[in-house]
């Protein structure tokens, strides 16, 4: 790694990068976003941008990754949407701005690495739940898993897109979530050998 720039040993170099990314979101697409751009508004040089992110995609990586999941709200939040049968559970559990920084990112051109980030870090949650360290989910139950949260995720982004968040949904809309929701925990549970009581018990611990 090349030696860091004066100001990337100032404090939080890091912190305004990705600060500033998202204040250059919410009115530039992602295809338009420089370096430039962002070293200007986070008031840094090119030298420390580059001592912490090798290009603009891997910032863009790195701090979708660092906004949903500094814990696991998100990922409590989408099974929770599920259970409950309604999508409104997003934003009772999950903090506003991280919920607007989903919706400026969906905007702003980054749908697909919303979805990817979102899927992988549900995935790998469940994974170090139910497995053991150095093992993986079945297929079976990765399967289940990702299915369930692509459907959320579908439904999020469609209504993020159209400014409809949030979507009040009908009665049978709910009953169609929680079926999902006991099918999805019925799957992984057989998949894995285990009872579905152990299962939620595990993913979902306090």
């Amino acid at each position: 790694m090349a030696r860091p720039r004066k100001d990337a040993d100032e404090p939080g170099a890091r912190e305004r990068i990705a600060d500033a990314f998202w204040e250059l979101l919410e009115c530039t697409p992602r295809s338009a976003m420089t370096v430039g751009a962002v070293v200007k508004a986070a008031g840094c040089n090119r030298g420390t941008f580059y001592y912490y992110f090798s290009d603009l995609d891997v910032l863009a990586a790195s701090a979708v990754r660092e906004e949903f999941f500094s814990d696991d709200a998100l990922v409590r939040a989408i099974f929770g949407a599920l259970v409950e049968g309604d999508a409104g559970s997003l934003q009772r559990r999950v903090p506003r701005r991280r919920l607007r920084r989903m919706a400026i990112a969906i905007r702003a051109g980054e749908r697909r690495l919303v979805d990817q980030t979102i899927r992988s870090e549900v995935q790998r949650r469940w994974e170090s739940c139910l497995c053991a360290e150095g093992e993986h989910l079945k297929p079976a139950a990765t399967f289940a898993i990702q299915f369930m949260v692509g459907g959320v995720l579908g439904f999020i982004a469609e209504a993020t897109e159209r400014g409809a968040l949030p979507c009040p949904l009908s009665p049978e809309a709910r009953a169609y979530l929680a079926s999902v929701a006991r099918a999805t925990i019925e799957a992984v549970a057989d998949a894995q050998g285990m009872t579905q009581v152990e299962v939620l018990a595990r993913v979902f611990h306090d």
